[in-house]
């Protein structure tokens, strides 16, 4: 597929719905877990049967690690929450007045503290369900009928919690084996590439491998023996998104006799990862530049050597370290919890939008549209961009799921006669959802709401119903939320996307600097991760140029994203050298320069100047070098080109 192709919509639906491995296994688990839940709900008549069926989705997660994380914070948000629900109908179920203060101060505290504390998630269901419940008065005015209500919406939830942490225990897949199996496929795909010479491929998988390290996080979650090896598992991590960041910089002409080789390690390496054997030692003969190759393509294969090297032998390491490490535990609230001012207008914005929303539909006396107030809460983004996306996202998936749902109630279910029918339907249903759902997070949120508003279209009560006023109401419900949160989130502060792009693009800078000056662990993976974050924010940021027109025409790139890969690529090169004295002036220039480049770039200027001085008296030093500084002095020569491409590049 060709980088026009994949940027295009059908492109990207193409490689989103594409199966891959362990995709149908997760989808399998999240359709049995709905119709199991459904069928617990239609016989025992638990009310609010769909949101036990959605509840499932939201739960699941890929491995059995996350699954049981969320479950946990789940249940631990709505016991919170019914409990503080119960608490203010003492206060404000015969006050109405009370009613608006209390959900936008329950709004605004929950929203705040999911982007200061650790335990956001927990902050934001609770916040949710706590405002969720205080709507219900209007709906439900007899106290004693609506505490039954809330105290159902409990079971309601741990419904299925309890249910989908039991399948996700039993057969559902160990995070530590999924870490192993993409890392294994990642290998493969970096042999693959490097047998045909062709890396167009690799950028996406070099994201793919940034995420691997959360993966690993969770794989110590069910396991805490694995943080003994924290450490070796980061730098294997680390080495193999380095391996995949340093392909831009290969030449297509790069000769076979250093290809093939390459390739057969990284093979022998994935077939370790699946219980193969340990890969064999190098030929040393790849340690001799080839004739073939420039010299600075010459630094490029020797980095790629030496980190080949290293993931080899970080292999090997790894089955021999068994002791357990002491687990770093995260601070409570994040370090600009209290000055950092963003953080109180993203829950103001919340807070607004929601309240708009309640006091619109209270007014219009149509309380079937309340879907908007949940819009306002799971669509709430740091940026217009992320915010536009998803709402995208959650229009698009409830007019599908309610289309489907639709159909289903017209032409279906009059014909069913008994459950087992009907498991089978929510069970079709429910695939679809979860086979769209378990894509990433480009279009994930699509498939939660087409689950969500077939479950509710279709599953009416206990018996067959024709009634389709519910999924016109929720369509409704989320136009209005998206049209509410689109005009605060554009008018009231606006964050945009390009400039989480600039900040990401500073973030990877900076990082990159540290690399030169210090190597220190984990700085490799920092700055993939920031480069990995400026590629996804530069997408969402399509979805907000008619949103901030001016903004869009002054907010030019200030360097491009391919510029930017390959100077990480080119830096990754050096860090891979052992130091060279006569090298140092050049480390020095280029990382004043990333440096300078951070500063300007995140107050939206372009990148500094090249360092012209120090490319000169690099050239000086290259025309009669040391046997010694030869490769070190190419790799800062390498570096100091693609600073000088990036630079032209903007003029």
């Amino acid at each position: 597929m060709t980088v026009a192709d994949r940027s295009s919509l059908l492109g990207v639906l193409r490689t989103e719905l594409a199966p891959r491995p362990g995709r149908i296994s997760q989808v399998c688990r999240i359709a049995v877990t709905c119709t199991v839940v459904v069928i617990i709900g239609q016989i025992f008549q638990v009310p609010l049967t769909p949101y036990m069926a959605y509840a499932v989705f939201l739960v699941s997660g890929g491995e059995a690690a996350s699954t049981v994380m969320v479950g946990l914070v789940a249940a631990l948000a709505f016991t919170i929450a019914v409990g503080l629900s119960l608490l203010f109908y003492v206060f404000d179920a015969s006050e109405p007045a009370l009613r608006i203060p209390l959900m936008a101060l329950s709004t605004f505290v929950g929203m705040y503290l999911v982007r200061v504390m650790t335990l956001g998630p927990v902050m934001f269901l609770a916040s949710f369900v706590l405002v969720l419940s205080q709507t219900l008065i209007d709906e439900i005015p007899n106290l004693e009928a609506l505490t039954h209500t809330v105290l159902w919406l409990w079971v309601v939830v741990m419904i299925p919690v309890v249910a989908t942490i039991l399948v996700n225990l039993l057969i559902g897949v160990d995070p530590a084996r999924l870490a192993r199996r993409s890392a294994h496929d990642l290998l493969k795909a970096l042999a693959d590439a490097l047998r045909c010479g062709d890396f167009s491929g690799l950028a996406q998988r070099r994201e793919e491998a940034v995420t691997l390290m959360e993966v690993r996080h969770k794989a110590a979650f069910l396991n805490p023996g694995l943080h003994g090896r924290d450490a070796l598992d980061s730098m294997l991590i680390e080495t193999v998104a380095e391996l995949l960041a340093l392909c831009p910089l290969l030449p297509r002409q790069t000769p076979a006799a250093i290809r093939l080789p390459l390739a057969a390690v990284a093979e022998d390496c994935a077939t370790f990862l699946s219980g193969g054997a340990l890969p064999a030692p190098f030929p040393h003969a790849l340690a001799i530049p080839t004739p073939e190759l420039t010299p600075e393509a010459t630094t490029v294969v020797i980095a790629f050597r030496t980190a080949m090297m290293r993931l080899r032998d970080g292999l090997s390491q790894r089955g021999s370290i068994n002791a357990a490490a002491p687990r770093q535990r995260k601070p409570l609230f994040v370090g600009d919890a209290f000055t950092n001012p963003s953080h109180g207008r993203f829950a103001l914005k919340t807070t607004l939008a929601a309240m708009v929303c309640y006091v619109a539909y209270n007014l219009v006396d149509w309380p079937g549209i309340d879907t908007a107030i949940t819009t306002c809460f799971f669509v709430a983004l740091g940026s217009l961009g992320e915010t536009m996306h998803k709402l995208t996202l959650r229009l698009s998936g409830a007019i599908l799921g309610g289309l489907l749902g639709g159909m289903c109630v017209v032409f279906i279910l009059p014909h069913m006669t008994d459950i087992g029918q009907l498991s089978l339907l929510i069970l079709g249903g429910s695939a679809l959802g979860a086979w769209i759902s378990t894509s990433s997070d480009r279009l994930s949120y699509a498939g939660m709401q087409l689950a969500f508003a077939f479950f509710l279209t279709v599953l009416q009560g206990y018996a067959p119903s024709t009634d389709l006023t519910i999924p016109r109401d929720r369509i409704a419900g989320i136009l209005l939320g998206n049209v509410v949160m689109s005009l605060v989130f554009s008018l009231l502060w606006p964050v945009s996307a390009t400039d989480r792009v600039r900040s990401s693009i500073a973030e990877a800078l900076r990082a990159l600097a540290r690399l030169l000056s210090s190597g220190a662990p984990g700085t490799r993976l920092a700055a993939l991760r920031a480069l990995g974050a400026a590629h996804r924010f530069s997408g969402l940021a399509l979805f907000e140029l008619k949103a901030l027109p001016e903004r869009a025409l002054q907010n030019h790139e200030v360097m491009t994203l391919d510029s930017l890969d390959r100077i990480a690529a080119a830096t990754f090169t050096i860090a891979d050298q052992a130091a060279s004295p006569a090298a140092a002036p050049a480390d020095a220039a280029a990382a004043d320069w990333l440096i300078a480049s951070a500063d300007r770039v995140a107050g939206g200027a372009p990148v500094q100047p090249p360092p012209s001085q120090a490319a000169a008296d690099l050239e000086g030093l290259l025309a009669a070098p040391p046997a010694d500084d030869r490769v070190p002095l190419q790799a800062r020569k390498l570096l100091l080109q693609q600073i000088a491409l990036a630079t032209d590049a903007r003029s």
